[in-house]
């Protein structure tokens, strides 16, 4: 009896120091949840509207947008000490997102896709020396 309450007794610490352990490695590692469902939609919906998709269009495009928003997260949350290894990453995270759209959307959706981009990207100064202290 005392052989079992000690073997008891010590599998349920082990169980719970391995619980803590899980919670902390969750705790580090990004994107444990995944990008959230509310914003996840909306972004989906936004281009839904102004591309005017078809239901499938949107299935497909929802599933695509999910894996470039938890990817996106992975690439900073791993490279976040390497900027210039980041922006690389991202870079072919776009290629590749084009690629999955090219596959999904009309040639005309596509256009849109590309003149929306365009308009909301911020143009990115090449002189080391605007912008900066000194």
């Amino acid at each position: 009896m005392k052989f079992l309450f000690t073997t008891l007794l010590l599998a349920f610490g082990l169980s719970g120091v391995a619980n803590a352990q899980k919670q902390d490695r969750h705790a580090e590692l990004p994107g444990t949840g995944g990008p959230s469902s509310a914003q996840l939609s909306e972004t989906t919906r936004q281009m839904c509207n102004s591309l005017r998709l078809n239901e499938g269009q949107y299935i497909r495009l929802r599933a695509i947008n999910k894996i470039k928003a938890t990817r996106l997260d992975e690439i900073i949350w791993q490279y976040k000490d390497d900027l210039t290894e980041q922006r690389i990453r991202i870079s072919e995270l776009e290629a590749q997102y084009e690629a999955e759209c090219g596959r999904i959307l009309t040639p005309s959706q596509l256009s849109m896709l590309h003149s929306e981009q365009q308009h909301d990207s911020v143009p990115v100064s090449s002189d080391p020396t605007e912008g900066g202290i000194g």
